[in-house]
């Protein structure tokens, strides 16, 4: 059978974006099994953020890396229970918590990064010799400018 999702043309993009994710995601959690880490493959941009910016709370992660609030505290509650990361209540709002990398983490960090340096590696060389990068920024720009709702609507608008 053909790629049903290839044959969709443009209404296949998410479908094909999704599903180049899942891959590597599946990848990423064989890759660490292999190789014995006990971390999670999306759990990388918040070792990475962390170690850059310090302690943050929840809210300042997801604006960091531009994630679901909900997406985040997902995350982060699956570092805490496998001590990659502490979490301290705020005194003054205690809705508000901040993290940051347990020693744990600390420790790892220097294996974890040469893997996550390889992994770059490894990307980069999957993608030599294309543009997808920058078409990749390009269409993020562009659907923040105007969603895929607001596109919709208004050919549908414009159809009638």
């Amino acid at each position: 059978m053909k790629d049903f999702a290839l044959e969709l043309g443009c209404l296949g993009f998410t479908m094909r974006l999704k599903r180049i994710s899942d891959a590597m995601m599946q990848d990423g959690k064989r890759m660490y099994k292999q190789l014995g880490i006990d971390i999670e493959p999306n759990w990388y941009i918040i070792f990475r953020l962390l170690k850059k910016e310090g302690e943050m709370t929840v809210t300042q992660i997801a604006d960091g890396i531009q994630l679901a609030h909900t997406s985040v505290i997902t995350l982060t509650n699956k570092m805490i229970k496998a001590d990659y990361i502490t979490s301290t209540p705020c005194h003054i709002d205690t809705r508000r918590r901040y993290l940051d990398l347990s020693k744990k983490a600390e420790e790892k960090l220097p294996e974890l990064e040469r893997i996550w340096n390889a992994g770059e590696q490894a990307v980069i060389d999957a993608l030599a010799e294309t543009e997808v990068m920058s078409a990749l920024s390009l269409i993020e720009e562009r659907f923040n400018d105007k969603g895929f709702r607001e596109r919709t609507i208004e050919i549908l608008n414009s159809s009638k």
